[in-house]
C-alpha cells in the first residue's frame, strides 16, 4: 500500500484516482458539442437572453439578443465570445456562477465555428 498524509491507499486504488483524474482532464480539454453549447447557455444566459426572459429585470432580452437556439448562438457568436469569454462581463455581476472552465469551453464552442 502507498501512504499519502493521513491517508492510506491500496496500490489499485491510487492507479484508479489517476485514471479518473486524467479522464476530467481530457474531457474538460474536449471541444464542446452544439447541445452542451446550447445547455451551458441556457444555464447561464437564458434567464434574461430568451424569447421569453424569466428574469424579473428584462422583458424583452436586453438589447435584443436571444439565446434560445443553436441558430441564435451562431449568430451571436461573436458576442457571446466578447461578452462571456473574454470580458466576463456576462453573466451579469456572474449572476448565475458561471465558472472559468465553463467560459473556456463556450470560448473553444466558438472558436470552432470559425
Amino acid at each position: 500500500m502507498r501512504a499519502y498524509p493521513g491517508i492510506v491507499v491500496p496500490p489499485i486504488a491510487a492507479f484508479a484516482t489517476m485514471l479518473l483524474l486524467a479522464a476530467g482532464d481530457a474531457a474538460s480539454a474536449a471541444d464542446l458539442s452544439d447541445a452542451a453549447a446550447l445547455t451551458l447557455v441556457r444555464k447561464h444566459c437564458g434567464a434574461c437572453h430568451s424569447r421569453n426572459p424569466t428574469h424579473p429585470v428584462f422583458d424583452p432580452a436586453p438589447k435584443g439578443i436571444v439565446l434560445d437556439t443553436i441558430a441564435d448562438l451562431r449568430r451571436y457568436a461573436a458576442q457571446i465570445f466578447e461578452q462571456a469569454v473574454e470580458d466576463r462581463t456576462m453573466p451579469l455581476g456572474n449572476e448565475t456562477e458561471m465558472t472559468d472552465e465553463e467560459r473556456d469551453a463556450l470560448g473553444r464552442w466558438v472558436k470552432a465555428l470559425q
